[in-house]
């Protein structure tokens, strides 16, 4: 599978995306509160000073690592493209998991620094948001639909909220798919009134 966009690098990367690179290694492991800037300079390779000419605060720097990240719409779009529920929802559990897992060390940020920064957490408030509604569109699109747009879209709130938990808390993105393969059965029958299309 190619990676996505924003891993893929023509060139080196910038000073100011080492600095974010660096900073959202080490928040991850040893959380915002633990990571002084000094480090993050030394294991970026880059003068302290030049952290504080891109970020003017350490909040500032941690806000870039948490809002300079790819929306979730266009590669669930791009991905869930089966006719049935059933195809579609396989699709997006898959398509999350992989990318909440490429992006863990980000959510893990997300997950752990929204308890007591504001900021943080209207972040993974618009994360979540443009998730859910991605997978209700994709949902609401398939062939055998017929269930009412409320019960779209509390499916793919349950399909969002159980992904992230189980990848990015829970830590456990490799059987995903397999370990959904009830909750994905259970929302394609409440979906479809329980009729199976061909596949």
């Amino acid at each position: 599978m190619t990676a996505p966009a924003h891993t893929r690098h023509a060139t080196r990367p910038s000073k100011r995306q080492l600095i974010i690179e660096t900073a959202e290694r080490l928040f991850a492991e040893h959380g915002y509160d633990a990571t002084s800037t000094a480090r993050i300079a030394t294991e970026a390779g880059v003068p302290s000073g030049l952290v504080f000419y891109h970020f003017a605060t350490k909040l500032d720097l941690l806000l870039a690592v948490v809002q300079e990240r790819p929306a979730p719409s266009e590669v669930l779009r791009s991905t869930a493209r089966g006719r049935t529920v059933r195809l579609r929802l396989r699709a997006i559990v898959a398509t999350m998991a992989e990318e909440l897992e490429h992006d863990r060390a980000a959510r893990i940020i997300v997950f752990r620094e929204a308890q007591g920064r504001p900021e943080i957490a209207s972040r993974a408030a618009e994360l979540f948001a443009e998730a859910t509604e991605t997978v209700a569109c994709v949902l609401a699109g398939a062939e055998d639909v017929v269930a009412d747009a409320a019960r779209v879209q509390a499916a793919a709130e349950l399909v969002v909220s159980r992904v992230f938990l189980d990848t990015v808390a829970l830590g456990q993105a490799e059987t995903a798919t397999n370990r959904h393969a009830a909750m994905i059965d259970l929302i394609a029958e409440s979906l479809t009134d329980g009729v199976r299309a061909h596949e």
